[in-house]
């Protein structure tokens, strides 16, 4: 058993100047600066390096332990040993992950899909490192709804990732739904988008419950190319929780929208590093961000850091931030109407959520993050 360090990369990966120029994350590392990462990463672990095997098809992307048990027809699935990672990324364990993972799990899509994809992760005291790509075809729209089960996988850390292009002309809908409970996994994902021209993600995130999860998104924008991204974050107990979410509007004429909402109950500590740049070519693009927390509890702590860089004077970019409690006008005229206090709170804090889950626009996902949110609501 040992503890995540730099020794644990090998040398002579072409990755490895970059985790050694950034250094094995710590509490003074800015985007892990709320997460207690250092106590994280100081913990001994029984490393598992997951191996490629010959799944079955089926309907969906369901990964076992880091092992690929099934993936969904419709697409072409391959493991890549000497993946492209992005080497401009700004997190050292987005380049930990590639080093310690054998081989990438490929997705490539040829055609408009919808699909799943299932992490299950129920080993003790484990450090699973995994990575999966992603690819689009020109002018196709792709779909994915991304869960996980870590029951059982007390005192781990997940440390995996996703690496998604989005062909020109194509659009990738992703949907993340995490639950997860104080005596799981810790969860860490370290992500790489890339918009090509006149592409579009719409990227919506939900994370409810009492564990330790931490996500970390670079997004680069081509020409014409859309972003929409949302964050639903309910953290409850003592979790630390949050999503670091930097956007790169790298040519003329791209555009983001990001809209950030959070509630914290007794204890927990929630993140929203969000940082959108306008580079020197990106005229006319548009930028809008906010984010938006809840404190449910006197002990609550919320770190919230909206950020515009710009680097061009023609463009329209606006971003706010706002932290509080339920609004007592509100709670009060519901008390008037014969509405019990808790009640009233609940009925607030949802229709504050609802905004972001009645946005997906399908049925299915909408009724069952609705229910995860209102399991954790009580937890």
């Amino acid at each position: 058993m040992e503890p995540l360090t730099l020794e644990m990369a090998h040398v002579e990966h072409p990755l490895y100047e970059r985790v050694k120029a950034l250094g094995v994350p710590g509490n003074k590392t800015e985007h892990y600066r709320n997460f207690a990462i250092k106590l994280i990463l100081s913990q001994e672990y029984n490393v598992k390096i997951p191996s490629s095997r010959t799944p079955i098809q089926g309907t969906k992307l369901l990964i076992e332990n880091g092992i690929v048990k099934e993936y969904p027809s419709g697409v072409m699935l391959s493991f890549i040993d000497d993946f492209r990672a992005d080497s401009t990324h700004y997190d050292a364990l987005y380049f930990m992950s590639h080093i310690l993972c054998k081989n990438v799990i490929n997705i490539q899509t040829t055609n408009d899909i919808t699909f799943e994809i299932e992490h299950h992760f129920t080993e003790k005291s484990t450090l699973l490192p995994y990575r999966i790509a992603i690819q689009t075809k020109e002018n196709t729209q792709v779909k994915v709804f991304e869960s996980f089960q870590t029951k059982g996988s007390q005192e781990s850390l997940l440390l995996y990732g996703i690496d998604a292009y989005i062909a020109r002309d194509s659009t990738l809908s992703w949907i993340r739904n995490q639950n997860r409970y104080l005596d799981e996994a810790t969860i860490i994902g370290s992500h790489r988008y890339h918009g090509a021209g006149q592409s579009t993600l719409n990227l919506h995130t939900f994370d409810f419950g009492s564990g330790n999860v931490l996500h970390l998104y670079k997004i680069d924008l081509d020409d014409y190319a859309t972003t929409n991204a949302s964050h639903l974050l309910l953290a409850t107990k003592e979790a630390r929780s949050g999503n670091v979410v930097y956007i790169n509007h790298n040519q003329p004429h791209s555009i983001s929208v990001q809209e950030s909402r959070t509630i914290l109950k007794d204890g927990a500590t929630g993140i929203f590093d969000g940082k959108i740049l306008v580079g020197h070519d990106a005229k006319y693009s548009k930028a809008k961000q906010n984010s938006k927390a809840i404190l449910l509890s006197q002990r609550a702590h919320m770190y919230t850091k909206p950020q515009l860089e710009i680097y061009t004077d023609e463009l329209e970019a606006s971003h706010g931030s706002t932290i509080g409690e339920l609004d007592e006008k509100s709670l009060f005229y519901m008390r008037s109407r014969g509405i019990e206090l808790q009640e009233a709170r609940k009925m607030l804090v949802l229709a504050f959520a609802s905004i972001l889950i009645d946005a997906l626009v399908n049925a299915k996902y909408e009724e069952k993050i609705r229910m995860d949110f209102e399991l954790a609501m009580e937890d």
